[in-house]
């Protein structure tokens, strides 16, 4: 038999191999299936719906652009025509992406009015969305400004105030993200690969047949890595506000003391994927099937309101998705600690699903 004829042989067996293991299975069918649907039907960047909010001195201006916003199936209209100032506050509160603020100008009813520019004010704190959000408000603006007019007036103008974020800076979305994103694949991949290593080794059932509860034995193995996620995320943290100005306005104590429970629901996970898996490299397998997902629908890489509503549903699922959001509104909103540990409430309950199915699989395992 020729050396090309034994190479074959052994290549055929190898594929017969792996086509009878889970492991191929995920790779060649799970994983790229779940990609193709999640860009193909989940991330659509150019479909944003914009929130919007319209506050005017005259009535009859507001109306104007809310007929001329109205057409468009990309904008949603918050609270209809309001008072002089409230738009801004809207934006501020976080009900509109959006606010304008139109004023009064000289007319035959009020020939002494001061001419003024119209404010567009913009929640600036996620530079992507914005960078779609002016084309399309400056649009409408004009629109609705032609139709009062009934021709193509210039009118008083506009300007543009970008709030949180007033240069539009990439860096200053993509970080607050970024800490987030280190902590959960650095604790979901400690949490898989070192207990299933040690499982492999015989040490951890070694260590349950001690006179200890699992839930005991797991919470002990799990702290010093929660203590280095909260660190790890603590040290990102840092290096954002020295190194590239994040403003770092609000509660970033709080954001701190939300890591370690952030931290401790992907481990948690991991062990629960270790437990279910037969080797280190099925469980790495599973760690990359929840992160991806989790990078994609969470907004860390692509805005979280240009997602479809079944897609946004599915991303709130995800502790990242709320941790990015109170990290942004800490560093750049200035949100408060009260703010802040509103988003505690999804994670620790990630955390309770993630510990009942880690301790299912382990208890499954004993048996």
């Amino acid at each position: 038999m020729g050396a090309g004829r034994r190479i074959a042989a052994v290549a055929w067996i190898e594929l017969v191999r792996l086509t009878r293991t889970r492991i191929a299975l995920t790779l060649l069918l799970l994983v790229p299936a779940m990609q193709v649907l999640l860009f193909g039907y989940a991330i659509r960047p150019a479909a944003a719906t914009l929130t919007v909010a319209i506050a005017a001195e005259a009535p009859a201006d507001a109306r104007t652009l809310i007929d001329a916003l109205g057409k468009r199936g990309d904008i949603v209209l918050v609270g209809g025509a309001r008072r002089s100032g409230e738009a801004e506050a809207a934006v501020r509160r976080g009900e509109a992406l959006i606010g304008v603020e139109l004023y009064e100008q000289p007319s035959f009813a009020n020939p002494t009015a001061h001419p003024r520019a119209a404010r567009i004010v913009i929640d600036a704190s996620n530079a992507t969305l914005v960078a779609a959000a002016v084309p399309t408000i400056e649009s409408a603006y004009w629109q609705s400004l032609a139709q009062r007019n009934d021709v193509a007036d210039t009118g008083p103008g506009y300007k543009i105030e970008r709030f949180y974020n007033a240069d539009a800076r990439a860096d200053w979305t993509f970080l607050p993200a970024l800490i987030g994103v280190t902590v959960m694949i650095a604790m979901i991949m400690l949490g898989t690969l070192s207990l299933a290593r040690e499982r492999e080794g015989g040490t951890w059932e070694a260590l349950l047949a001690l006179p200890i509860a699992p839930a005991e034995a797991l919470a002990g193995k799990l702290l010093p890595y929660v203590v280095i996620g909260t660190l790890q995320g603590a040290l990102v943290l840092t290096a954002g506000v020295w190194l590239f100005d994040l403003p770092a306005r609000g509660a970033v104590g709080a954001l701190i003391a939300l890591l370690p429970l952030f931290a401790a629901a992907h481990l948690v996970l991991g062990y629960a994927i270790s437990a279910r898996a037969a080797t280190q490299l099925a469980a790495l397998q599973g760690a990359v099937a929840f992160y991806l997902p989790a990078m994609l629908l969470s907004g860390f890489l692509y805005p979280f309101e240009t997602l479809p509503g079944w897609a946004q549903a599915l991303g709130d699922i995800f502790p990242l998705t709320h941790f990015i959001q109170a990290a942004r509104g800490v560093l750049l909103k200035g949100d408060d600690a009260l703010t802040v540990f509103s988003h505690a409430g999804p994670i620790a309950l990630f955390l309770a699903g993630a510990l009942a199915l880690a301790l299912a699989a382990q208890a499954k395992r004993l048996d």
